[in-house]
């Protein structure tokens, strides 16, 4: 009996950690396709760079998210920041990431963004950032942890 039982506390252990993996889009509308780039290796848990392709009725339902924001000029400079972290920090690590986003001149006022930094770590140290690109129906995800 105590077999059985570690054996579905173990199982529901791994299904929780997996569902985590997957759980970063959880509540964002649906997709057409998606491409996701990480480190094979690293379990999805350290630098992850997805693209989520919508069409054009379904990207604008960010801009009825309250948990988006518009972007404007004075949002430009600190959305820029973590893509150039995050860049940074694929090849410091050398994770050959298809990392297409040119954050220099994609970042402009009238798309949406959303940071979300991990309670305890500072700005750069673990962060989700979510990019809508209203021109391209695309978002782009960004995730690191250090």
């Amino acid at each position: 009996m105590k077999n059985t039982s570690a054996v579905i506390i173990l199982w529901v252990f791994l299904l929780l950690i997996l569902s985590q993996c997957n759980g970063k889009m959880a509540g964002l509308p649906k997709y057409l396709d998606k491409e996701c780039y990480y480190d094979e290796h690293g379990f999805m848990d350290a630098d992850d760079y997805c693209k989520y392709y919508y069409n054009e009725e379904t990207i604008k339902k960010f801009e009825k998210r309250s948990d988006f924001k518009n972007v404007t000029v004075s949002d430009i400079r600190e959305i820029r920041g973590y893509f150039e972290n995050f860049e940074r920090r694929i090849e410091e690590n050398k994770e050959y990431y298809k990392f297409d986003f040119d954050y220099n001149s994609q970042i402009k006022e009238g798309d949406y963004f959303r940071i979300v930094i991990k309670d305890g770590y500072q700005e750069y140290g673990y962060y989700d950032v979510y990019y809508v690109d209203v021109s391209k129906c695309t978002l782009y995800f960004i995730h690191s942890d250090t």
